[in-house]
């Protein structure tokens, strides 16, 4: 039994679970998340703080826009 204010089938839904894309560039790696025919970015992995400042890498982009 779970506690929880949120709908048991949005916590055990199997089916639209998001498909991940890593890319490495530069010296940082971009998740991003597919949806449709696009990746958008979603997160930075980087140990240079210099990387989350970037305006190239900026949250929500379109990582095919990358080269």
């Amino acid at each position: 039994m779970l506690y929880t204010i949120i709908d048991e089938n949005e916590i055990f839904a199997q089916e639209n679970q998001p498909s991940y894309f890593y890319k490495r560039v530069d010296n940082c790696i971009l998740e991003g998340v597919k949806y449709n025919q696009d990746v958008m970015l979603n997160r930075i992995i980087s140990t240079n703080p210099k990387d989350y400042l970037n305006p190239k890498y900026s949250l929500g982009m379109n990582l095919k826009d990358l080269r």
